[in-house]
């Protein structure tokens, strides 16, 4: 038996350096600790030549566990051996932006970039990440020229990066920077089609096969998940169902702010609700509130995919619902483990997912015609009713005149408050033209950001719209957003992504809304509430029917009062319980 220690040979001399990484990567599987204690007495004692990689490896284990500022540290001292180690400075850039310092981690990074004038460049390959790490983090900040920069060189290095060139689309479109196709070096218009990220093509286009091909290229560049089938053959017989939603989003986010009447509403004499919950803790009472929903809540945030699902087996969950779809901060890997016998996804995304271990989508049939449903891998369950959740607003919202947000009081106000990378040139040319029809109209947007601001004050300066015409309005808290809506004439919604969660609360301050419609399901959603509300009227299928819609409201203030007070009405009437009798359902489906 050989009797040297865990970091000595029986000379007294250190373990080769391959021999500690291999016993610190086994270590570190089950006691990190070790593994540090192992590298922290293996460099006290090391003269090797290449400890700086030891150094390397030693931040590595400690920017995994959570040490960020311990990690600086070994990076610093590996390149004090190595001075132009590219790793070692792209992970101290991640380290600063982990610490909140995301202006230094830029400069980390950017320094990175610099060194490939110098004689011994670091290799394209790592110029190429540090790129990206700057791009998505200006992207984060919403100072999307910088990230388009970025991005464009990181690009023009190295062209065959689908997923570089998916942000540089989506960046475009966020920006409000026209065409959002634009053309670069050594790139093709198809592969700017298959590297374009579902949740961007859904504002793009309408066309359901484009959006079915799109979610099955991302799927399989994204995922490579093997499907297993863990509750095959199982049967529960408890005296209540047990159904689990498995969300990132309980919190004041848009999805989030319409579940917690959802959740409220199952009858839980029949049912038992789970939840499985990786959102951020943001203090907010609506989080308390969505918290408090759940007959059992379980964080989920640390755990893996396997993890989870291993945990909704041991729930024995009958029916479990995916709030995310293809949408940010999804968790699909737990659903292609088939953990529970039946599977849905609802709200989180607008389309069809492409994936296979989705049972069911829930949708109503405004929205998922039977024509819809070949290009649906879904098999769709129907509300009665709209699918949106239409929550009930209790809070008073106070008299307001427009003077109080920089408005002209005799103005007729068009309020467009929907996400700005959802808006096309077309239907930006749509609005402007309105603008130019009607002389007493101004177009209220939000301002989300300095590029796409000044972005679409060029373009409305391009249909001859003066600044007196169009105004901005910073994102606010809820209670002053809504105070907003109450003094818009009318809301005018997007096309082909028209707004969902925005809808609720246009709905919830009486304001009408004109929507267009087409082929698509997110080209749906304006439809599928305002024929709940008998509202035909203000639905359009093409451009020039939505200009005569609107102008018919700005020519008929009487009709505008009819409109507000038909809302008002029905709201107090409406099935609020639709949507969960519905998603109760699925256990008895077939």
């Amino acid at each position: 038996m050989n009797a040297r220690t865990p970091e000595l040979d029986k000379l007294g001399s250190p373990i080769s350096i391959s021999d500690l990484f291999n016993k610190c990567a086994i270590l570190a599987q089950d006691r990190p600790d070790k593994a540090l204690k192992l590298y922290r007495s293996w460099l006290s004692n090391s003269q090797d030549p290449h400890r700086y990689m030891a150094w390397f490896n030693y931040g590595s284990l400690l920017q995994g566990g959570g040490k960020a500022e311990e990690a600086i540290n070994c990076y610093n001292e590996c390149l004090a051996l190595n001075p132009s180690f590219p790793h070692a400075i792209i992970n101290i850039g991640l380290c600063h932006e982990k610490l909140g310092l995301k202006d230094l981690a830029l400069q980390t990074w950017a320094s990175l970039v610099s060194y490939r004038l110098l004689k011994e460049p670091p290799s394209s390959e790592m110029v190429v990440l540090a790129l990206n790490h700057i791009g998505r983090l200006q992207e984060v900040l919403k100072q999307y020229d910088l990230a388009e920069q970025a991005l464009e060189q990181s690009l023009g290095i190295n062209p065959k990066q689908p997923a570089a060139l998916q942000h540089w689309i989506h960046v475009r479109q966020k920006a409000c920077s026209w065409p959002v196709y634009k053309p670069l070096p050594n790139i093709s218009q198809n592969e700017m089609l298959m590297a374009t990220s579902p949740l961007a093509m859904l504002a793009l286009t309408d066309d359901p096969v484009q959006l079915l091909l799109t979610a099955f290229a991302f799927v399989e560049r994204t995922y490579g998940f093997k499907e297993e089938f863990l509750s095959k053959g199982r049967e529960y017989h408890h005296n209540r169902i047990r159904i689990g939603y498995v969300s990132g989003d309980l919190c004041v986010h848009a999805v989030g702010v319409l579940l917690a009447e959802l959740l409220e509403g199952h009858d839980r004499a029949k049912f038992e609700i789970f939840g499985y919950d990786h959102s951020p803790e943001d203090g907010t009472a609506h989080r308390d509130r969505l918290k408090k929903c759940f007959d059992f809540l379980r964080p989920i945030n640390s755990l893996t995919d396997r993890q989870v699902a291993e945990q909704i087996m041991a729930d024995e969950i009958d029916v479990l619902i995916d709030m995310h779809g293809l949408s940010s901060g999804a968790r699909p890997g737990i659903f292609a483990l088939n953990p529970a016998p039946k599977q849905a996804t609802y709200l989180g995304y607008m389309g069809t997912t492409g994936m296979p271990w989705f049972d069911y989508v829930i949708a109503d049939r405004h929205a998922l015609p039977e024509e819809l449903t070949p290009y649906f891998t879904e098999k769709p369950l129907y509300v009665n009713g709209s699918f949106i959740p239409l929550t009930r607003e209790n809070t008073p919202i106070r008299a307001v005149v427009r003077s109080e947000f920089g408005l002209p009081d005799d103005s007729f106000v068009l309020a467009a408050f929907g996400n700005v990378y959802k808006i096309t040139p077309e239907m930006f040319r749509t609005w402007m033209d309105i603008l130019n029809a009607c002389p007493n109209a101004i177009l209220w947007l939000i301002d989300d950001n300095p590029t796409t601001t000044a972005n679409l004050k060029k373009q409305s300066a391009i249909y001859g719209v003066g600044e007196k015409k169009i105004f901005f309005t910073p994102r606010t808290a809820p209670s002053e957003y809504k105070l907003k809506l109450s003094v818009a004439d009318v809301c005018l919604d997007n096309y082909p992504y028209n707004c969902g969660s925005t809808t609720n609360d246009i709905i919830n301050s009486h304001t009408p809304l004109v929507t267009m419609t087409g082929k698509s399901l997110v080209s749906k959603m304006g439809k599928s509430i305002l024929e709940q509300f008998e509202l035909g009227e203000l639905i359009a299928y093409e451009r020039n029917e939505y200009m005569r819609i609107v102008f018919n409201l700005y020519n008929n203030p009487e009709l505008l009062r009819g409109i507000n007070e038909r809302i008002r009405n029905k709201l107090e009437t409406l099935d609020r319980l639709a949507i969960t009798k519905c998603i109760e359902k699925i256990h008895f489906s077939s």
